[in-house]
Parts: structure tokens; C-alpha cells; sequence
């Protein structure tokens, strides 16, 4: 009874401590939308309003923003009662998350040795298990996150408990809940459809090694279909066509084919052909987009990709599948190095090496729970074909990295106590190193209190609420050198997008430049902003009539004008400026101005006209 409680007292604390960093990270984590969350952000106004059509996006999947729309429904309807509705949402699903991995362990041991059950619960293994899921899911992943992610981890790893479950037990009720967790999967992110295959694959080679029998695997597949068929059914609707999804279809293209993207594509090069419907070009000699299209959305250009890019090419190159493959293990090679608990994991696999008989019981163990293996092995297998980012990898690795947790739980292991002790160390420094590394700026900002009010996009939302600009509006952007689908101020005032200056679509976009170490800089790099005040008078307003002809309210700058600023008001001290083309607004404008007192054309520190 002493044991009981003092393993339990442990437990206790290792949910403290997660639950206390996790809701540390999802509210100082973030201070602004970016372009995928602001996506999924704008499906899960369409789940509000019941349009069903932006319900099933081809390319935002409908699973998370589902969960966002009922959080936003049970909170204050304003944006910081959004803000708050996330963050607790996303904090329930971490927490969902660590049970889950807990739940893993010990199906891993039941699964392993039924009498090693007991074995979860001791100190050694909770703290273990504790410090490789913060690792993973602050680090690598984060609470504050607006995305599916984290939801993609918590369905993966409760569907390697589920399987091992199914696989044990050999009965219909583990397997019908399999495929349920694989449906639900595949509502939730694209790339779950892949996971659902090699989680039946696996269950096909456990009924021919004749551990589960033929009905173990038809109903879990069964189940899978019932869910997947509808809401492939769904997005084919919305789509207009057959589709399984967009969202593989066009990351294939951008990043292992190179097609431009991220937006206003008008075609070309030749082997991709060009957009049924591109973005309406405006000028022929300048870069001034439109696109209003049959939709409401934020910023459409990104918001709605496969409407902009549908008729595209897609097509099977073996050099370029060869290349894409080889940067994405440099990728993974560059995340191994970077990431402390990778290091713990080798390090871990090294220890294991160290003795004979841990080497063979690795073995023996390895072959028991060879599901637990194959899994994050073929799941990791689409990123590195295509794209690799941390996010992407967190449930996968922190799948991996609980594999010698198997050998804490074998009774029978020469040195065990040298053993657990080694493991828990390794991890335990691991996991220090790694939450000091990409974690401990947001423990400044709590301590601070440095939250999402104090963000140059919010302040914008806020001063162009004040400045007379209403949700609904519709408006023109000129940009600066960050993609304009970072536009958290945009969707925080529910303001539309509908015209832009500049915003050309990259071939490779900067982020895999960097991380490829550097590559020749593109057009679509430009500060748009310093483009558009260094033309000549008459091209300024040239684009300005062309913005104005399509029936926008204002137009925002976010880079201080450069020359002649008739016209154009300085929105607070965000450093943004804006034009009015509705007398009514341009009144208001120069109420507030004048109410003010100040017409600055200084930018003050951490201003748009700094990168922020």
C-alpha cells in the first residue's frame, strides 16, 4: 500500500508539472495567427455559419476547426474570447495527449509481458514517459499552435495503443475502435489517410503471422470506411470533382516538383500548365492581384489554394522524387542535430549496446513489439519523400523515442536498476536541455506577462477597429517582405483581403532555403512595400485606381510611405498606414487623426517598418 501511494504520488506530480507548462505554453507560446492556422481558422467560421461547402475544404481539413467553432461557441464572442477559447481547447487536447501516451505504455507492456503491467506505474517510467512527451509536444510541436497537429499526435498515439489492444485481445470491439480512431483521423488531417493504411498493413502481416483472424481486419477497415467514405464524398462535392484530398496533392507539387506557390500563380512553367482560375491580374506590367473569388475568406490567395490552383500538372519525376528525398533526410539529419532529446534517444540506443544482455533482451523485445517499430517507421516515410518539419514529426518520434521503454518493463533484464537509472538520466537531461533551448523564451514571456496584446498585428486589428474599418470590410494590401498571408490583424478584425501589390509565388520558399543553407534569392522576395513608394507618381496611381475599381473600402500599407502620402493616414504607432476610398471612412479617419493629435511619419521600435 506504501508502493501504491508513493507511485501514485509521482503520477500526481508528473500531471502538475505537464499540465502547468502546457498551459504556460498555449497562452505565451503564440502572439499571432499565421497562414495555416488562419486557414483552418476561416473553415471553422464556415462550421458557425453552417456553409458547407467551406466546411469540406479540400485542403483544410474539417476534424480541428470543428473543435474550434464549438470552443469559440462556449466563450465570449469577442477576439480575445477566440484567443482564450483556443488555448484552452488545444490545452485539453495536450493533456488528452499525455493519457494517451501513458495508455501506450501500458498496452506496450500488456502487449510485451501481461504480468509487467504493474510496471507502468513506477517513478522511474512516469518520469521517463513525462519528460520525453514535454520534449516532444512543447518542442518540437506546441500547445499554442492553431493547427491539427497536435490532434494528429494524440490520434496516432492512441491508435498504437488501440492496435496493440486489437492485435491482444483478437476481438471486434478493440478493432471497430481502431477504426474509429483512423476515420476520425482522416476528418482531422489529409495525411492521416497514410497512417490509416499502415495501421491496417499492420494488422494484414498480424493476421498472416495468424495473431489476429480475418474478421479482426475487415472490421476494422469497415469502420474506417464508414467514416473515410463520407467525408471524401464531402470535399469531392465541394471540390467539384473526385478528390481525396488537395493538401498532398499540392505539397507534392510545391516541394518535391517546385511548382510556384503560396499564391497568385498565372501559370507556367510549361510543365505544370496554368490555373483554371487564377487571381485576376490587374496590370499588365505590375504586380497587382484581385481575387474576390465565389468564397469569403480571410486572405484567398492562401485560404483557398486548391481553388486557385486546381488545373495544375501533376506529375512523377524520378530525379525529382530522388532530390526530395535526399533533402529530406538532410532535413531530419538537421533536426537530429538540433534537437538535445534526439541526442538522449541515440544516446539511449548506445547505452543499450553497452552489454550483451541488454543487447539481446533489445532484440527480443524488438521482435515482440515489432508493431511499435513498423509503425513510426513507415509513418515517417511520406514527410521525408516530401517535406519534413518538427511539427510534422512529433507524434513519430516520440513514438520511437518510447521504444526502450519496453526493456524498463522486462523484469527479467541483467542490471535492471543500472538500467532504469541510465534511461531516466539520459531522458531527464534530454528533455532539461530541450525545454531550455526552445521553451524557455516563453517562460520570459509569462513571467512578463508579455502576451498577444502587446503584437504589432493585434495592435493593428485594435487601431483599425477604432479607426472605422468593420468586420465585412473588404481591403487592399500592400505587403512588405513576410508573405501577406501572415495577416493575423486581418482575420482578428474579420477584414477580407481582396486585392494585393506584389505577393509573387516562390519556387522554394525561404524557410527551405534557410534551412538549406542558403540559395539564390528570388523575385518573390522582394519588400513589396519599398517597391510599391519607389514608383514613379503616376505607377502608384495607376495601382491605386486599379484597387480602387475593385470596390475595396481603404487600402493598408504596412511600410511607411516613401514619397508623396496624400491621402494616406498613419494607423496609431503600428507603423501601418491607410487610404480611404469611402468618404464616410475617410471622415472617420481624419476624426481619429485629429483626435490624436499626431500625424507621425516616424516608426516607432517593433513596427511593421522593422520586420517586427
Amino acid at each position: 500500500m506504501t508502493q501504491w501511494n508513493h507511485d501514485r504520488t509521482h503520477l500526481a506530480l508528473s500531471w502538475v508539472l505537464v499540465s502547468l507548462l502546457g498551459a504556460v505554453e498555449g497562452v505565451y507560446g503564440r502572439t499571432e495567427y499565421l497562414g495555416d492556422w488562419i486557414s483552418y481558422l476561416n473553415v471553422s467560421r464556415a462550421v458557425s455559419s453552417h456553409d458547407w461547402r467551406g466546411i469540406f475544404d479540400p485542403m483544410w481539413n474539417a476534424g480541428y476547426p470543428a473543435l474550434v467553432a464549438l470552443a469559440r461557441s462556449l466563450a465570449p464572442g469577442t477576439a480575445e474570447g477566440e484567443w482564450y477559447a483556443i488555448a484552452v481547447l488545444n490545452w485539453i487536447v495536450f493533456l488528452a495527449t499525455y493519457a494517451a501516451v501513458r495508455r501506450l505504455i501500458r498496452q506496450a507492456a500488456e502487449f510485451h509481458d501481461p504480468a509487467a503491467a504493474s510496471e507502468v506505474s513506477r517513478p522511474v517510467v512516469t518520469w521517463t514517459v513525462c519528460s520525453v512527451f514535454l520534449s516532444y509536444e512543447l518542442c518540437f510541436d506546441k500547445v499554442s499552435r492553431v493547427a491539427p497537429d497536435l490532434l494528429v499526435s494524440l490520434l496516432l498515439i492512441l491508435g498504437a495503443a488501440q492496435l496493440l489492444r486489437a492485435i491482444r485481445l483478437r476481438s471486434a470491439m478493440p478493432a471497430a475502435i481502431l477504426g474509429l480512431i483512423l476515420g476520425i483521423g482522416c476528418w482531422v488531417k489529409g495525411v492521416f489517410f497514410c497512417d490509416a493504411a499502415i495501421f491496417l498493413l499492420i494488422l494484414l502481416l498480424a493476421r498472416f503471422a495468424g495473431m489476429v483472424p480475418w474478421r479482426t481486419l475487415v472490421i476494422g477497415a469497415s469502420v474506417f470506411l464508414a467514416l473515410f467514405i463520407p467525408y471524401v464524398s464531402g470535399i469531392s462535392w465541394s471540390y467539384g470533382q473526385f478528390t481525396l484530398g488537395s493538401s498532398g496533392e499540392l505539397n507534392y507539387a510545391f516541394h518535391v516538383n517546385h511548382l510556384p506557390h503560396w499564391g497568385n500563380w498565372q501559370g507556367g512553367p510549361a510543365q505544370f500548365g496554368s490555373p483554371i482560375h487564377p487571381t485576376l491580374k490587374l496590370l499588365p506590367d505590375l504586380p497587382v492581384f484581385a481575387f474576390q473569388g465565389p468564397f469569403e475568406s480571410t486572405y484567398p490567395p492562401y485560404n483557398n489554394l486548391a481553388y486557385w490552383y486546381r488545373g495544375f500538372h501533376h506529375f512523377f519525376g524520378i530525379s525529382n522524387q530522388i532530390a526530395a528525398a535526399a533533402k529530406g533526410c538532410y532535413f531530419l539529419a538537421k533536426i537530429a542535430k538540433a534537437h538535445p532529446i534526439l541526442w538522449a534517444f541515440l544516446a539511449v540506443l548506445l547505452t543499450i549496446t553497452w552489454k550483451r544482455d541488454w543487447r539481446k533482451a533489445a532484440w527480443q523485445s524488438s521482435r515482440a513489439c515489432w508493431p511499435m517499430l513498423i509503425l513510426p517507421v513507415l509513418a515517417a516515410i511520406p514527410y521525408l519523400l516530401v517535406h519534413v518539419e518538427e511539427r510534422n514529426l512529433a507524434g513519430i518520434l516520440l513514438l520511437l523515442t518510447m521504444l526502450p521503454l519496453v526493456l524498463l518493463l522486462d523484469r527479467r533484464l541483467v542490471a535492471r536498476r543500472s538500467f532504469l537509472v541510465l534511461v531516466l538520466a539520459t531522458y531527464a537531461i534530454g528533455a532539461c536541455a530541450e525545454l531550455a533551448r526552445y521553451d524557455f523564451w516563453t517562460i520570459q514571456a509569462a513571467l512578463h506577462r508579455q502576451d498577444f496584446h502587446r503584437d504589432p498585428q493585434w495592435r493593428l486589428a485594435t487601431a483599425l477597429t477604432a479607426y472605422g474599418l468593420r468586420p465585412g470590410d473588404t481591403v487592399a494590401l500592400i505587403g512588405r517582405r513576410d508573405a501577406n498571408f501572415r495577416c493575423s490583424w486581418a482575420y482578428v478584425e474579420r477584414i477580407r483581403l481582396v486585392a494585393e501589390f506584389g505577393s509573387l509565388p516562390w519556387r522554394i520558399e525561404p524557410w527551405d532555403r534557410t534551412q538549406l543553407d542558403g540559395q539564390e534569392s528570388e523575385e518573390a522576395d522582394k519588400d513589396w512595400g519599398i517597391v510599391f513608394w519607389q514608383l514613379p507618381p503616376q505607377q502608384r496611381k495607376r495601382v491605386m485606381r486599379a484597387f480602387q475599381e475593385t470596390g475595396v473600402r481603404a487600402v493598408v500599407s504596412l511600410a511607411q510611405p516613401s514619397a508623396d502620402s496624400s491621402g494616406w493616414v498613419p494607423v496609431a504607432d503600428t507603423g501601418a498606414w491607410i487610404y480611404s476610398f469611402d468618404p464616410q471612412l475617410t471622415a472617420s479617419l481624419h476624426a481619429v487623426q485629429q483626435t490624436a493629435g499626431r500625424n507621425r511619419a516616424v516608426q516607432p521600435e517593433g513596427s511593421w517598418a522593422t520586420g517586427m
